[in-house]
Formats: C-alpha cells, sequence, structure tokens
C-alpha cells in the first residue's frame, strides 16, 4: 500500500471515530493556537465526521467542503490503491 494512502485512509479512519467529540480539545489549527476565531478549515473535520456517521444536515452545517473533501480523499485513495507500484516512480 503506498504510504499517502496509508496517511489518508488514517486520517479519514480517524475523523470518521472521533471529529465531532473532539470539539473544544486540542487543535492543530494554527489561527486558533494564535487567539484567532478560527480560519476558513475550522469545522472540516466535524463535517467529515458527522458525514461518516450519516448526518448529512450536520455535515454541511460544521463546514460546507466537508462532503466534497470527502469524496476527493476517498477518490484518491482508490486511484492510488488501484495504481500499479513501479520502481521508477520512487524519488531520485
Amino acid at each position: 500500500m503506498p504510504l499517502e494512502a496509508a496517511i489518508w485512509i488514517s486520517g479519514l479512519l480517524v475523523l470518521a471515530l472521533f471529529a465531532p467529540s473532539l470539539q473544544g480539545h486540542a487543535t492543530f489549527c494554527v489561527p486558533t493556537l494564535l487567539g484567532f476565531d478560527g480560519c476558513i478549515g475550522c469545522g472540516l473535520g466535524a463535517s467529515i465526521g458527522q458525514l461518516f456517521r450519516g448526518h448529512l444536515a450536520a455535515s454541511v452545517d460544521a463546514h460546507p467542503l466537508g462532503v466534497p473533501a470527502t469524496v476527493l480523499l476517498i477518490g484518491r485513495v482508490v486511484h492510488l490503491l488501484r495504481t500499479p507500484f513501479r520502481l521508477s516512480q520512487l524519488p531520485s
């Protein structure tokens, strides 16, 4: 399995299992850590978590780009897993 696919799968699994319950806890959001009210990405993780729970309205309320982001990430993982690995793809 390509490393990139493993990273995206892990991230989606964490969001699917924990995202809505993590609101108000530790964050990696730099603007929030600097004391701002948030950034354009705030709520994206909660949105993806709500989507995996089947709560489409709550997902869109948390962040309007949660559904498209999830579709893009799943599409990327599928592409990575279906593309045969070649040694020529390794960085020099």
